[in-house]
């Protein structure tokens, strides 16, 4: 992970993402889990529930993925697939109790996804994919998260336009 990373820069957008920021954010990019809920269960991206969310929303910066917001609804969102993977810095107090939050994702972030509106529906932080960066006393991690699409949003974007040309033509 660390070979394929400029940790500079990773260190430079740290925390540069405004609090309301990341809130306008979530307000269009669901945060997914993905897990099997159990016997009978489809494996799949699950949203995190309301009350995770409520709690992200009023302190996005100060909520872990890992202890405070971790509860999801029980039904999978369909149709998502990946748009791209990235790698985000996360520090810690302690190696033993890795803290991620929402905005250290989004602060990695590429603006050229989010330059006229999110190109991504979805976020899918990967809880068990972490790695030490050396000299940091054990207190800065590299974590991976996965970008993800609905195509099915495409498609029924894509319908809408075909049928807005089409009434445009009829009143021609």
């Amino acid at each position: 992970m660390k070979e394929d990373v400029c940790i500079s820069g990773l260190y430079y957008k740290y925390k540069k993402t405004e609090d309301d920021d990341i809130v306008k954010i979530l307000e269009k990019v669901k945060l997914v889990k993905q897990k099997h809920k159990g016997v009978g269960s489809v494996f799949g991206y699950y949203p995190l529930n309301y009350v995770s969310m409520r709690k992200i929303m009023d302190k996005p910066r100060n909520v872990s993925l890992t202890f405070d917001a971790t509860e999801t609804e029980d039904t999978p969102v369909t149709g998502l697939v990946e748009y791209k993977k990235i790698v985000f810095l996360v520090k810690s107090t302690s190696r033993f109790f890795l803290k991620p939050d929402i905005g250290e994702v989004i602060d990695q972030i590429d603006f050229h996804d989010w330059f006229g509106g999110p190109e991504f529906d979805a976020i899918c932080v990967h809880l068990n994919e972490y790695e030490l960066l050396d000299g940091t006393d054990g207190e800065h991690f590299l974590m991976t998260a996965t970008l993800l699409k609905d195509e099915q949003k495409e498609k029924k974007q894509a319908i809408e336009e075909l049928y807005k040309l089409r009434d445009e033509s009829h009143k021609s």
